[in-house]
C-alpha cells in the first residue's frame, strides 16, 4: 500500500519548556538519512579491497516552509536555529488522519513524555476468557497520573494504549487488570528518564534528532515568502510503521 504525502505533519519539541511545536505550512521534506562509513579490512595478499560497515554518518535534511510571521511556531523555530539548539523531530505520515470536530481530516499528533513518565507498556501474558476489555491500573513507582486502556481479541489482551503518561515516576509502576470476565493478563511498564515523543500507533512515524543549520528567507516576484530550512541530523532516524489491527 502506498502512502500519499498530502496530510503529512512535522513536529518538534521545544526544549525550553518541553512543549510540542507544530510546523505549520511546510511544503517539502528531504534528506533524512545516514550513510554507513567503511572500514577497510584488506589484507596484503588480497586481490581486491575488502570492507566492513563502520559508523553511521548522519546527513543533512531540509524542509520547505511558507513563512508566516504571525505563527508562533515559525518564529520560535528561527530563534532555536539562531541559538544552534538540537531538537527532537517527528514526521507524522498521512495514514494517521481522523475526522475532526469541524469535519476536516486532522493528523493525530504525538504527545510528549516528560521525565519520569510511562513511555511503553508490554503485555507479558495475554490471559484468557476476556469478553470485554479489562480496566488497566498503574500503581506505585513514585509517580502519578499514568492511565492506559487494553485491547482484547479472541479472549486475550492483545495490546495496551497509554492515554496519559503521568509524571514523577522513579521506578516502573505495576500494571494490573480488573474486570472483563477474564483472568491471567499481565504486563510491564517502562518509564523514560528524559523527554521524548509518545507516538500513537495508529500512524506511521519517522523520528530523528538534529539542529537547524540554515534558515534563509526567499522573496520572489508573484510568490509568498519562503524558506528551505536545513537540519544537520544527529544519529540514526527511526522508522515506526503504523500498527494495523486485524
Amino acid at each position: 500500500m502506498t502512502i500519499k504525502t498530502q496530510g503529512t505533519d512535522l513536529y518538534a519539541i521545544d526544549p525550553a519548556n518541553n512543549t510540542l511545536l507544530v510546523v505549520g505550512c511546510f511544503t517539502s521534506l528531504d534528506g533524512i538519512d545516514t550513510s554507513i562509513a567503511q572500514i577497510e579490512t584488506t589484507c596484503m595478499n588480497s586481490s581486491a579491497r575488502e570492507y566492513e560497515a563502520g559508523l553511521a554518518e548522519p546527513g543533512s535534511a531540509s524542509f520547505g516552509l511558507n513563512i508566516d510571521p504571525q505563527s508562533p511556531a515559525h518564529v520560535r523555530l528561527h530563534q532555536l536555529k539562531t541559538a544552534g539548539t538540537k531538537l527532537l523531530w517527528a514526521i507524522g505520515w498521512s495514514d494517521g488522519r481522523v475526522m475532526g470536530s469541524n469535519g476536516d481530516l486532522t493528523g493525530i499528533p504525538p504527545t510528549i513524555s516528560q521525565p519520569g513518565s510511562v513511555t511503553a507498556l508490554a503485555v507479558t501474558n495475554p490471559g484468557s476468557g476476556y469478553t470485554t476489555a479489562p480496566t488497566v491500573a498503574l500503581t506505585g513507582g513514585g509517580g502519578t497520573g499514568a492511565t492506559a486502556t487494553a485491547t482484547v481479541s479472541g479472549g486475550e489482551v492483545t495490546g495496551l494504549t497509554i492515554t496519559n503518561p503521568g509524571s514523577g515516576y522513579t521506578t516502573a509502576p505495576t500494571v494490573a487488570f480488573t474486570g472483563g470476565a477474564g483472568t491471567g493478563a499481565a504486563a510491564t511498564a517502562v518509564i523514560d528518564a528524559g523527554v521524548d515523543f509518545n507516538l500513537p500507533t495508529t500512524r506511521t512515524w519517522i523520528t530523528f534528532e538534529g539542529y537547524m543549520n540554515s534558515f534563509p528567507f526567499s522573496f520572489a516576484l508573484n510568490d509568498v515568502v519562503k524558506s528551505t530550512v536545513g537540519i544537520q541530523v544527529s544519529g540514526d532516524p527511526v522508522f515506526v510503521p503504523k500498527v494495523i489491527t486485524p
